[in-house]
């Protein structure tokens, strides 16, 4: 009995050891990535997560997937889109939204946004179909929102409608939450610094 516990402890080093070296070997980590959208203030959940072999700085404190409990569990102190790496600072109080801005909610018919709209997408919110032409009869100059990111997209209902929560700056969050009818429209990611 001895030997067979003996045996089983040796196997196990050795795998351990054999993972270990490899890793350091090739310069890849095993570590933790967002699986889905996690929602600020959301408690991560083993099936929100996934393991992917990275090669990162130490400094980067990425989470490695053998500290699971580092992250799972634990509540998300920012809006999470699926790929992201994961580090121990993306848990916690939520701090979010940051200072200056704030989060809005809005309900948007189908056809009035992306159908592929996710989370972390960069868009302009600008007036719905009916509100876009002024008194004037011109179109409207500007977004009522510029560069919003988008924190969660909800499922649509029986009419295609979906409620999408979006980070705007805090100027634009009544012009957003009190426009009758909404448009969105996606920033194309190498033009996401343009107004």
């Amino acid at each position: 009995m001895p030997y067979a516990v003996a045996s089983v402890a040796l196997v196990v080093t050795g795998a351990v050891t054999f993972t270990l070296a490899s890793w350091r070997i090739s310069g890849r980590a095993p570590v933790l990535v967002a699986a889905q959208p996690i929602a600020a203030g959301q408690v991560i959940g083993g099936s929100d997560v996934r393991t992917v072999n990275v090669g990162a700085s130490e400094g980067l404190d990425l989470v490695a997937s053998i500290d699971a409990s580092k992250v799972v569990g634990h509540v998300a102190a920012v809006p999470l889109a699926p790929g992201t790496l994961l580090t121990t600072h993306m848990v916690g109080t939520s701090d979010f939204p940051p200072a200056g801005q704030s989060v809005v909610g809005v309900a948007l018919k189908a056809g009035t946004f992306p159908p592929r709209l996710g989370v972390g997408d960069r868009v302009n919110v600008w007036p719905g179909p009916n509100e876009a032409v002024v008194p004037n009869g011109t179109a409207a100059a500007a977004p009522l929102a510029a560069g919003a990111v988008v924190t969660s997209v909800g499922a649509a209902d029986s009419l295609g409608t979906s409620v999408v929560t979006m980070l705007v700056d805090a100027q634009s969050a009544p012009k957003v939450s009190q426009a009758p009818s909404l448009s969105v429209v996606e920033i194309a990611p190498n033009a996401a610094g343009q107004p």
